[in-house]
């Protein structure tokens, strides 16, 4: 049995409902673990609110509950047991005479590890045993011991996240997962020969790589909140905002540009150059875009930029003489002489921009431009928009 993510029960949870940590203890907690980017489990530690057993026994009671094998009531009595009596979880739990009634095969990291033969089961307690100690994810874990790679690694986290998704099935992944280690080939090159899955006609871009490129986020980092997001069963965005490793302003810019790398209007590498902007210069994101994309402004492009203001109705042809005079020769120059006139709305300068650059790159031809920016000018909305709206992008905006 899964459960949705708004139901499933959080560590923080388990200790105060059992009255190991207070409320305030755990607020206290929550807060450093932001600060920090660490998991809270190291925070507990770190601040002396609970010791590793306590941690340990958090961790497997909160992974039966939200498996569905245990019940909230019954893992908080057996953590109660756990604090007063220094046992172990699994003890506390035969001391309530519960007992586990589903050997099932599970999706956990761990075992998925094992089950496609990259740890042996020593190898997998081990490291399971330093997770628990120190609170850190196992992955982590296995990275900083050099157990794991971090190709390997990030294969078995996209597998586990298919499986989740209901793309493959468990055996379908551990038959991919063993073609990935023995035969050094990627996890989708894996399962789409093995026949178990169909990549799509047009790849997405991971969100998280784009702030890797932008420079806002180390691998390492990513791949703990990727597997923080898979065992919290929340989006990745959500995980990269509450370790603090990004804003929700400067998220809501990534997941802006990716839509747009997905949909071939932008390149990675500037879209990776507008979310800097973003967060260097603190301008908009539409401002941005249009920066980062502004082609260099040759005559004939002069000429075409002149051309659109006019078609699209940003400007009457008898203010272009003004226009003309203004000699400008990069986006800063152009954007301050624009403005400077007090003829054209900062919005519908970046539309126009934009557009400049999907021309360039042959994604629009002028008169569909004209058209796009006349939708911009009537109904105040940015050219992306405007063209979602009038179906010539596919809208693919995620929040993971």
């Amino acid at each position: 049995m899964t459960q949705d993510a708004a139901t499933l029960i959080q560590i923080g949870q388990l200790l105060t409902k059992s009255g190991i940590l207070t409320s305030e203890d755990l607020a206290e907690a929550l807060i450093r673990s932001k600060e920090r980017g660490l998991p809270l489990g190291t925070v507990l530690l770190m601040l002396g609110y609970i010791r590793q057993r306590e941690l340990r026994a958090a961790v497997e009671a909160q992974s039966l509950v939200n498996d569905g094998l245990l019940s909230v009531e019954t893992a908080v009595r057996a953590l109660i047991l756990v604090y007063a009596d220094g046992g172990d979880l699994s003890e506390s739990l035969t001391e309530l005479g519960w007992e586990n009634k589903r050997e099932i095969a599970t999706n956990k990291l761990g075992e998925l590890l094992q089950d496609a033969e990259f740890l042996t089961g020593e190898e997998l307690a081990e490291c399971l045993s330093t997770s628990q100690e120190t609170g850190m994810p196992l992955g982590k874990v296995l990275i900083f011991r050099k157990t794991l790679s971090d190709s390997v690694l990030l294969a078995v986290l996209s597998a586990q996240r298919m499986i989740r998704e209901g793309l493959v099935s468990r055996d379908q992944a551990l038959k991919g997962l063993k073609a990935v280690r023995l035969r050094k080939i990627t996890l989708e090159q894996s399962l789409a020969e093995g026949g178990f899955y169909k990549p799509p006609s047009r790849k997405n871009t991971p969100l998280g790589y784009l702030l890797v490129e932008a420079g806002f986020l180390k691998e390492a980092s990513l791949m703990m909140c990727m597997e923080l997001s898979l065992t919290e069963e929340k989006p990745l965005g959500d995980a990269l905002v509450e370790q603090g490793f990004v804003s929700r302003a400067l998220l809501d810019s990534a997941i802006m540009a990716q839509e747009m790398v997905d949909n071939g209007t932008f390149t990675k590498k500037l879209a990776a150059s507008a979310i800097r902007l973003v967060e260097v210069d603190g301008c908009s994101m539409v401002r941005a875009i249009a920066q980062a994309g502004m082609p260099e402004l040759t005559p004939k492009r002069k000429d075409l930029l002149n051309e659109l203001l006019v078609l699209a109705g940003v400007v009457e042809p008898k203010d272009m003489p003004k226009l003309e005079q203004s000699a400008f020769k990069d986006f800063a120059q152009l954007l301050e002489k624009l403005l400077a006139t007090g003829m054209i709305e900062e919005p519908m300068i970046y539309a126009v921009v934009r557009s400049l650059y999907l021309i360039d790159q042959k994604f629009l031809v002028p008169e569909d431009a004209v058209m796009a920016l006349h939708h911009c000018r009537r109904h105040h909305t940015t050219l992306d928009e405007a063209l979602r709206e009038m179906g010539w992008t596919v809208p693919t905006r995620r929040k993971s």
